[in-house]
């Protein structure tokens, strides 16, 4: 018999967690702004004019002042300690606090999405995704990043994960497979290789990636390991189906 799973923290549990979190963390660290370098990088190819964009998980709202610059740009984000945050510093950028599975929003509004960091810590993401599809306008785009199952459980950062928050992680399969329910997928890649368990100790070795440098310019293998997917985080482009 398998072992129950353990129960999902509330909503309380979470919104305490993710207020702590902010609270701690009220600017972009190098890893955070490379990961938010990577989207803009996304969305600025699409060369949209002036596109009505939200930012689902705005967090303290330093990257949706970043959007506002490509577009109208609204921020979305549980932590109201986050919203109050954003809302001191970015006055000229609208935000919102609330759970958006269970906001009302409009329907076939936005042109794009970003989501970044959320759909791995919904207790539904399914429902995430569809709700990201209502209020996208016909063939709008969603940018979106997760943590990757496959560097997560072959990975240890270091210090505890705390039980308050939800941990959904999907592998990129996954991921591909949950937004073709609403989605064609337009592109995947993942970013910061990661790793020394299992296969990711060898891919990862120091020693290996020093030999290979001789041959493969590091960089150039560090593209390599994102674009197959080893990275920490996943990115996907897609597009909401006709």
């Amino acid at each position: 018999m398998t072992a129950a799973k353990p129960p999902l923290p509330s909503l309380d549990d979470q919104r305490r967690f993710w207020d702590e979190c902010w609270d701690r963390r009220r600017f972009p660290n190098d890893f955070q702004r490379r990961r938010g370098d990577a989207v803009l990088a996304m969305l600025k190819s699409l060369r949209l004019a002036n596109p009505e964009i939200l930012d689902f998980g705005c967090g303290t709202g330093w990257f949706t002042e970043q959007l506002s610059h490509l577009g109208r740009a609204t921020g979305i984000e549980l932590s109201e300690t986050a919203i109050a945050h954003a809302r001191a510093t970015y006055s000229g950028v609208r935000f919102i606090a609330g759970n958006v599975l269970e906001m009302s929003l409009p329907a076939e509004q936005f042109d794009v999405v970003v989501s970044q960091e959320v759909v791995a810590h919904v207790e539904d993401p399914p429902r995430y995704l569809d709700i990201i599809a209502q209020i996208l306008k016909p063939r709008g785009y969603l940018v979106i990043t997760t943590a990757n199952r496959l560097v997560m459980e072959r990975w240890h950062p270091g210090g505890p994960d705390p039980d308050a928050h939800i941990k959904l992680y999907p592998n990129r399969h996954e991921l591909k497979r949950m937004l073709r329910r609403s989605f064609r997928v337009l592109c995947t890649t993942s970013i910061m290789p990661v790793g020394e368990r299992g296969f990711l100790r060898l891919v990862n070795s120091h020693k290996v990636n020093r030999a290979l440098g001789w041959v493969i310019p590091p960089r150039y293998l560090e593209r390599a390991k994102e674009w197959a997917g080893l990275g920490y985080t996943l990115i996907a482009l897609a597009q909401k189906l006709a």
